[in-house]
């Protein structure tokens, strides 16, 4: 550790969807019992950080996500996220247009001489979040000209865009493929079969039968059957999987692209459609032309797959610098957020920085989640405890997912018990930093749970939100003065001043730290 620094050990908390809102209508946060948090915050310096549109790299206004969220802690800037460079791809023409991108040529190349078909799997919305169905669009009407069959895997969202609201979507784009000759739909379902991170297990193998073997029921009116979900209470994002009417399955010779803009998504229905066995299904893999993806995948698949754009990655990384300056280093995370912590946070970094370890614990099913809605916060906790006890560690990351995966149910009260979950952990970790002398930092990543209901429709909103989010900083000075107006990229340059580690040029946050002499006219 450095001479400089005074801060043995520096626990930093993340907490996922843990927005700022006055508001309680609706709002988990302040309607949750959170006496520790609310301790710690009204005795110890705190601010509010921007965790949304410019301060992350997302167009103006745009609600902040994890990706852009976490690589923004990372790198101590504003990091352009692949989504952006998609866009110029999409809009531009000539060399640098996506028709004439290299992998996509590549993919035409191989499949066409064989007869084959692909299989374009990706998000029908609007959001630009996890997917966006104008990409879907252009790249079946681009297959589709240049004489390739295509079949058209829609993934429903009902988390980053209105839950019930994909009817018109899905509408909107069959009218914007109904021209490509040789573009049809092959199925439709939620993205919880099998797109999102840490989805459950028998919903990821009804999207594997479906794509796979054809092993579903038929519909010959997708909207109509969305409308009969919505009357079953069904959301977006559970829509059973259901074939378009001449739809037969994957064969031999066939070619895989999903859609993605994120590189946790789609992983594993990917990863199932090409070795069954790797997700404990029953059944051969099909002989593909070939595997890719419109973003690089931030785990490996059990075959090759190709992508058309890099994911995030930069350099340099606070889990990069920290190394550099000797420091060790523990993160702790659960398996719905691990791309996150391990990746984004890390600027892509395949391999452990040296003196770093990163602990993985399992998040419940998804069918579990509404019933428990602590998550593994304790299982994290407790090994966050047992890491202070043993001193080994300079500085220890926790991430806390259940505000975000909570909100994202809609479920106002189990996303309020989801808070008070995370209370009781703060307390337990502030207890034990209190007899270490070390320092507790707490940071909101993105909005949330902040807002549950829509007040315009006055529905759930499960959405993301562009929402402030929290920084306090327990332990060290009392009279220390954090500088308002921040955002997330601020945090890494923060951390680096704790620790007496000057930051790099390439980081252009700034330290919230004040000096001695700005803190009467700012305050605590």
């Amino acid at each position: 550790m450095s001479a400089k620094s005074g801060v043995k050990p520096l626990v930093l908390v993340l907490l996922d969807g843990w927005g700022i809102r006055g508001e309680r209508d609706g709002n988990a946060i302040a309607l949750a019992r959170t006496p520790i948090y609310d301790r710690l915050a009204a005795t110890w310096p705190r601010t509010e950080l921007a965790a949304y549109g410019e301060a992350l790299g997302l167009p103006p206004g745009q609600p902040g996500h994890m990706q852009a969220a976490y690589a923004a802690l990372g790198a101590g800037r504003a990091v352009e996220p692949p989504a952006t460079r998609i866009a110029r791809a999409f809009s531009g023409g000539g060399a640098s247009g996506i028709e004439n991108h290299p992998v996509l040529r590549e993919l035409i190349a191989r499949v066409r001489p064989l007869g084959g078909a692909v299989h374009l799997i990706g998000m029908v919305t609007p959001s630009r979040i996890a997917g966006y169905q104008h990409y879907m669009a252009v790249l079946a009407a681009l297959l589709s000209h240049e004489g390739v069959k295509v079949w058209v895997h829609a993934v429903m969202d009902g988390q980053d865009a209105q839950p019930q609201a994909g009817i018109g979507h899905l509408q909107e784009f069959l009218d914007d493929i109904s021209g490509a000759e040789h573009a049809e739909l092959g199925s439709v379902f939620g993205r919880s079969h099998g797109f999102d991170e840490g989805g459950d297990p028998a919903a990821l193998a009804t999207a594997w039968r479906a794509i796979a073997q054809a092993d579903a029921p038929y519909t010959e009116y997708p909207t109509a059957y969305l409308d009969e979900c919505y009357r079953k209470g069904l959301d977006d994002d559970r829509v059973p999987p259901r074939l378009g009417s001449a739809y037969r399955g994957i064969r031999q010779d066939d070619a895989v692209l999903l859609v993605n803009l994120q590189p946790d998504h789609g992983h594993a229905l990917i990863a199932a459609l090409t070795d069954p066995a790797s997700q404990g299904l029953a059944g051969k893999p099909p002989a593909l032309a070939g595997v890719y993806t419109l973003v690089k995948l931030a785990n490996p698949l059990p075959v090759e797959a190709k992508p058309l754009f890099d994911a995030i990655s930069f350099r340099p990384s606070l889990a990069g610098l920290l190394s550099e300056a000797g420091l060790r280093q523990l993160t702790l995370c659960e398996s719905i957020a691990e791309t996150a912590m391990s990746n984004m946070l890390r600027g892509g970094a395949a391999a452990l920085f040296p003196g770093e370890t990163i602990l993985v614990t399992d998040t419940p099913p998804a069918s579990q989640i509404e019933r428990k809605p602590e998550l593994a916060a304790a299982t994290l906790t407790n090994e966050l405890l047992d890491a202070l006890k043993k001193g080994e560690h300079d500085m220890i990351t926790v991430g806390f997912p259940n505000a975000a995966v909570l909100g994202r149910t809609g479920n106002l009260k189990t996303t309020v018990n989801a808070v008070e979950a995370i209370d009781k952990c703060l307390g337990k970790i502030a207890a034990q930093i209190d007899k270490k002398g070390g320092m507790l930092i707490f940071c909101g990543t993105y909005g949330k749970a902040e807002r549950m209901m829509d007040p315009d429709r006055g529905t759930p909103n499960r959405r993301t939100t562009a929402a402030a989010v929290p920084f306090v900083m327990a332990g060290g000075d009392r009279k220390a003065a954090l500088a308002r107006g921040g955002s997330l990229a601020d945090v890494a340059p923060t951390l680096l001043h704790l620790f007496g580690i000057g930051a790099p040029a390439e980081m252009n946050g700034r330290s919230l730290l004040l000096p001695a002499e700005q803190r009467d006219a700012v305050g605590a």
